[in-house]
């Protein structure tokens, strides 16, 4: 999954959550960091499951988006297994900039 940020759009985030939850008011707010996590775990993932009991993400952003930023995400399985009766996926995410640093990464479990 692809994104490009612009100022339009990282002000467009910010307005409609509540403004940016880091000290750089000119990154993309966290939230739509996560929202992009969502969308690219929906491509492979019903999204329902992704909100299902046993299901979980952590996301950890390692440096500001900033505007004029193309970040790539990509994520892979890393495992699977049976909890308590749950079929439980495991995954994790890289996201990084169009200067290949990387800028977040999430753990995801999802239920089946």
């Amino acid at each position: 999954l692809i994104k490009w940020e612009t100022d339009e759009s990282i002000r467009r985030y910010a307005a409609r959550h509540g403004g940016n939850d880091d000290a750089n008011n000119d990154a993309l707010p966290r939230q739509a960091l996560t929202a992009y996590i969502i969308e690219l775990l929906g491509k492979g993932f019903p999204l329902e499951r992704l909100e299902a009991p046993g299901s979980s993400l952590y996301v950890e952003q390692l440096r500001p988006i900033c505007s004029n930023d193309t970040i790539s995400l990509s994520g892979q399985v890393t495992g699977k297994e049976m909890t308590d009766g749950l079929r439980l996926v495991h995954c994790v995410v890289a996201v990084e900039n169009d200067r290949n640093e990387p800028v977040a990464q999430a753990r995801a479990i999802i239920s089946l």
